[in-house]
């Protein structure tokens, strides 16, 4: 059987070298019947398509059919296509490899390229850019290298036709127009986009080079650490795109490049009532909607002015420093850091005071009656909201007590005031006549 097949196959060649026209080499290259397909292509390089051989050929002396080329490498191509200028030079042209790319004869692809396309004639040596990626970068996916690079050489490295950012901001226009008109930039963006996208590939759909937050915590360590070591996490930070839900990646006229201010912000979560491990959170939106004396960091719509450990933190609430949890407590200054922030500790020290604070009966400091006790002191809560409230001085209308909520009955005079809670009868206060509290006054 292999004879028979050996012999089939001699015959067959037999018969076709004896159908296959001998060359006639006085007639042109490309009607000889040698290289006549290389007129035949879709694209034809103009030699060729105009059978000036010679141009790149020349034939060796003697009778044989024998050619060389006339000249070597790249050389040959320059004498009629123009180097293309640069200081950074793609390695096929630098080593005069032209025909790495292009087929001197003729392709189906226009620049007479050796492969199908101009994206897959690149990733024939570049494949890596793309390997195992999810998302391909537009022009990548559409196969235009060129959209971005230089295919002979350029002033820019990776044979950019232009600067990283200058390149990536003509086509992403909205992104320059916001870099052009916010107030605060995103230093990589303001540098080089690259330092947080792929321009190639990802595994992310905004071509991201890693997933958010770790892309954010590769900067930014010590938030990175703030939400490790957090005995209190916010929730936001530790689901999904936890820092694109709070600030803009590339510019904002909020600080922190926030996407918002920052009670806008906040409200656009905290606009309903929140479940937590620690009890159930109020409708903020509401609250503040509902009580017109707003506190005064909140007035100024400044959350973090309270609640500094946005990221995560050890204190109650996201708090930037302690501030009593409970109803009652025994005091300690350390324990109000975060109020003796901005209000003075004078008015909680002082039993006697005509001017520390105007909660007094004549020089009887009240808050100290109230606050500074070892045991059941009152804390603020006891009888003010910290957001918001209807009455002046932040004082509550009722404040939670287990149970029950506690009616103040706050009223306040020009002088001074009364209030009568349910935790003890009626009393009154006036700073310039102080008053009598005797029992049935």
């Amino acid at each position: 059987m292999i004879r028979l097949l050996i012999v089939f196959g001699t015959l067959a060649a037999g018969v076709s070298a004896q159908t296959r026209p001998a060359a006639d080499y006085s007639r042109p290259c490309g009607e000889a019947g040698c290289h006549d397909e290389f007129a035949k292509r879709p694209v034809v390089h103009d030699p060729v398509q105009q059978g000036s051989c010679d141009v790149c050929h020349k034939k060796l002396e003697g009778d044989k059919h024998a050619f060389q080329l006339a000249s070597k490498g790249g050389k040959l191509c320059t004498e009629c296509h123009e180097e293309k200028p640069g200081k950074v030079r793609h390695s096929p042209v630098a080593d005069g490899e032209c025909t790495a790319c292009h087929d001197p004869h003729g392709s189906k692809t226009k620049r007479l390229l050796t492969a199908a396309s101009e994206g897959e004639l690149c990733l024939g040596c570049h494949g890596d850019v793309t390997k195992d990626r999810k998302y391909l970068h537009g022009p990548v996916g559409a196969g235009e290298c060129t959209a971005c690079h230089r295919a002979h050489a350029s002033d820019q490295a990776k044979l950019l036709s232009a600067a990283p950012k200058e390149l990536c901001l003509g086509c992403h226009q909205d992104v320059q127009d916001r870099l052009a008109a916010r107030k605060h930039k995103h230093a990589p963006a303001e540098d080089d986009c690259t330092g947080c996208h792929d321009p190639h590939g990802s595994n992310q759909k905004t071509m991201t080079t890693a997933a958010v937050p770790e892309l954010c915590y590769s900067c930014h360590d010590a938030i990175a650490e703030a939400v490790k070591n957090a005995s209190v996490p916010h929730r936001v930070v530790a689901e999904g795109d936890s820092c694109a839900a709070c600030h803009d990646a590339h510019a904002s006229d909020a600080g922190k490049l926030l996407v918002k201010d920052q009670l806008s912000l906040c409200l656009s979560c905290h606009d309903k009532a929140i479940e937590t491990k620690t009890g159930k959170l109020s409708d903020m939106k509401k609250l503040l909607a509902d009580n017109p004396q707003h506190h005064g960091p909140v007035a100024e719509k400044s959350c973090t002015e309270c609640h500094g450990k946005v990221h995560g933190g050890n204190e109650y609430r996201l708090l930037s420093a302690a501030y009593p949890r409970e109803f009652y407590v025994s005091y300690d200054e350390k324990r109000y850091a975060l109020c003796f922030g901005c209000h003075e500790a004078e008015a909680f020290k002082a039993e006697s005071t005509d001017s520390a604070t105007g909660f007094r009966n004549g020089k009887q400091n009240l808050h100290f009656v109230h606050v500074n006790r070892k045991t059941k002191g009152r804390s603020c809560r006891a009888c003010h909201l910290v957001h918001a409230s209807k009455a002046a001085k932040h004082v509550a209308d009722t404040v939670p007590f287990g149970q029950w909520q506690i009616p103040i009955n706050f009223k306040a005079t020009d002088t001074g005031g009364s209030c009568r809670p349910g935790c003890h009868r009626a009393y009154r206060y006036d700073r310039e006549s102080p008053v009598a509290n005797l029992p049935g006054s």
